[in-house]
């Protein structure tokens, strides 16, 4: 039976976009239209699979998830960014995204672009906000290096410029799961590595929520790929891990990256069973 994260996490993710909308400037703070499009983009009907992953690490670690939504905020903010300059006509041209119009499409190119670099900077801010009313102000610089690394060039900008010089062309298996380890992959693993690092916790701990949070990425990517095959032009030009791997191979392989990422924080015993449920979401899921 697939799990449905909603029904696990809805109390949660209520609380996350409460969060949001409390924390993003209204639409009547000058410059109205930047923040007007930094609210369309992220009230799109997203999943909020980042912050719901986060506050469950964070649960996994015993400590109270509502004491890190500052974080939980800052990594949607960051992927929203991700989002919103991947559909621009010079990235993947996209017209629509989640059944509506694109942000740079509702509001122009160039607000779009404002928009995106006006969320990034605001994540950072409540990272390092987050360092500080866990009382731990000193983890705030490793916090945000942290989040630095998964969206810099070692991380979301180089998987995107590989993922650019791919289109059109062939690609091995190694290169496309390089492409989404760096692109989307990256910033998943920060969310689950982020309420370690906050509170300090010893390395051991963080590379445990690491382990998991790499193979739930990439079979996250690789449930896209499957359920993009119902579009025949939603991947048109890209080489997918459903054309590497057949349909029937890349569900082997969700599965065995599940299974690798349940084994990974079994350590944690009973305060892990909400990653859990989150693996098995990725896994089952259908939209």
């Amino acid at each position: 039976m697939a799990v449905d994260v909603p029904d696990i996490f809805r109390k949660r993710i209520c609380l996350v976009e409460d969060a949001l909308e409390a924390r993003l400037p209204s639409v009547t703070t000058p410059p109205e239209q930047v923040h007007a499009a930094m609210r369309y983009a992220v009230f799109s009907g997203g999943k909020r699979l980042r912050p719901m992953a986060l506050l469950a690490a964070a649960e996994t670690l015993g400590r109270r998830p509502e004491s890190f939504y500052e974080a939980a905020c800052a990594v949607e903010l960051a992927h929203t960014t991700s989002l919103i300059l991947d559909d621009l006509p010079c990235m993947d041209n996209a017209a629509m995204r989640r059944g509506r119009p694109c942000t740079h499409k509702e509001y122009g190119e160039s607000t779009a672009i404002l928009a995106a670099v006006a969320l990034l900077s605001e994540s950072f801010r409540m990272v390092a906000r987050n360092a500080c009313t866990l009382g731990s102000p000193e983890n705030a610089a490793a916090a945000v290096a942290l989040l630095d690394e998964a969206l810099g060039t070692r991380g979301l900008v180089g998987g995107q410029e590989l993922d650019l010089q791919m289109t059109g062309k062939d690609a091995s298996l190694d290169t496309v799961m390089r492409v989404h380890a760096q692109k989307a992959g990256a910033l998943f693993v920060a969310a689950i590595r982020l309420p370690a690092v906050l509170i300090g916790s010893d390395n051991d701990t963080e590379q445990r929520l690491a382990a998991y949070a790499a193979p739930v990425g990439m079979a996250f990517q690789i449930t896209d790929d499957l359920i993009d095959t119902a579009d025949p032009n939603e991947d048109a030009g890209k080489c997918t891990f459903v054309r590497l791997l057949g349909a029937e191979g890349a569900r082997s392989r969700v599965d065995a990256l599940i299974e690798e990422a349940i084994s990974a924080i079994s350590p944690f015993g009973d305060r892990a069973e909400c990653l859990r449920y989150l693996a098995r979401y990725v896994r089952n899921r259908q939209v």
